[in-house]
């Protein structure tokens, strides 16, 4: 059952920036922060299914799961901002080959607080050069799973330690940052997403 929260504080939970059609078979939808891009079981509260009511083809989609249909990719429950989604399959089917030559650019702005000892709280990090200035930089690393039964995660460097690097993936995600210190927000380019990445990412630069 859905839940009435976005209704009763008149909050429009998604709104349609691009709707389908047949020359151009996918939807733009912009969500609000706190509402799940996808459901985990079937008609939860999320972007996906409030778009799937107005767009019954979505559902035509066979995705990477079986309940995610012609979704191309998420966006955190915190995160506000815009979501594609594909209503044909041969549109879907591009969209991931274009993921997976590097193609697809996905865009984040963040707000941030400078903490010059992240590395002293932050469990599992490991160190490296902390940005002061307005500057860009671009991280590669690695991932791997971190915590209670594996919720968290954190970045693997070939500074890490022996551990961290046996329980990592070979796969090497990047993170281009541009950082403004005046404004102490940070815009960050992705094109292949790990879990959590920007967030990781940004607090390994010491910018949480």
């Amino acid at each position: 059952m859905f839940s009435e929260t976005f209704d009763s504080e008149k909050i429009e939970p998604i709104k349609i920036i691009h709707a389908s059609s047949k020359t151009e078979p996918f939807v733009v939808l912009q969500k609000i922060s706190g509402l799940p891009t996808a459901p985990l079981s079937e008609n939860e509260m999320s972007a996906l299914v409030l778009a799937e009511k107005l767009f019954p083809e979505i559902k035509t989609v066979f995705g990477k799961k079986e309940i995610e249909h012609g979704l191309v990719h998420r966006i955190d429950n915190e995160t506000s901002g815009l979501v594609l989604v594909a209503t044909d399959q041969t549109f879907y089917d591009a969209m991931m080959q274009f993921q997976s030559e590097g193609k697809f650019e996905k865009w984040y702005r963040a707000k941030v607080q400078f903490v010059p000892s992240i590395f002293e709280e932050l469990d599992g990090f490991p160190k490296s050069e902390v940005l002061t200035d307005s500057k860009r930089i671009c991280l590669k690393t690695h991932f791997r799973h971190f915590g209670e039964k594996n919720r968290e995660v954190r970045p693997v460097t070939e500074n890490s330690g022996k551990a961290a690097l046996k329980k990592c993936g070979k796969k090497i995600y990047e993170t281009e940052i541009d950082f403004d210190a005046e404004k102490m927000l940070a815009v960050c380019k992705i094109k292949n997403g790990f879990r959590h990445q920007v967030r990781t990412h940004l607090a390994l630069c010491g910018i949480p």
